[in-house]
């Protein structure tokens, strides 16, 4: 049974792309990103992951790729990246109605 358990964990699988955030003892966020290749296979997956992320933490993220990306002088592959993530962006229009309403922020009974 245990054997059975450790296969499960200890399987070896080629990851595509992978995003790992972490502090270290110097209290800065890090982004450690893990891509396979550069193929539109793997940008796609990458982008697919940035887009799982709220829109500040995406921002975020993605001003931490972005400089990653420019030191190793890769700008086209980070342009490559968002452009794949604002396609598959999406907003859900209750949200947006409801943060962008008409209503008070403070209403007339609640003046009295």
């Amino acid at each position: 049974m245990f054997k059975k358990i450790k296969n499960l964990f200890s399987k070896k699988s080629e990851v595509k792309a992978g995003i790992t955030i972490f502090v270290e003892e110097d209290n800065q966020i890090y982004v450690d990103i893990r891509i396979a290749d550069e193929s539109e296979e793997t940008i796609e997956s990458l982008a697919s992951l940035i887009c799982m992320y709220s829109p500040s933490s995406f921002f975020q993220v993605t001003a931490v790729i972005k400089a990653q990306l420019e030191s190793s002088g890769k700008q086209e592959l980070y342009s490559k990246i968002i452009e794949k993530a604002a396609g598959m962006i999406t907003f859900d229009q209750e949200d947006i109605d409801e943060q962008y309403s008409e209503k008070p922020c403070v209403n007339p009974s609640d003046m009295l």
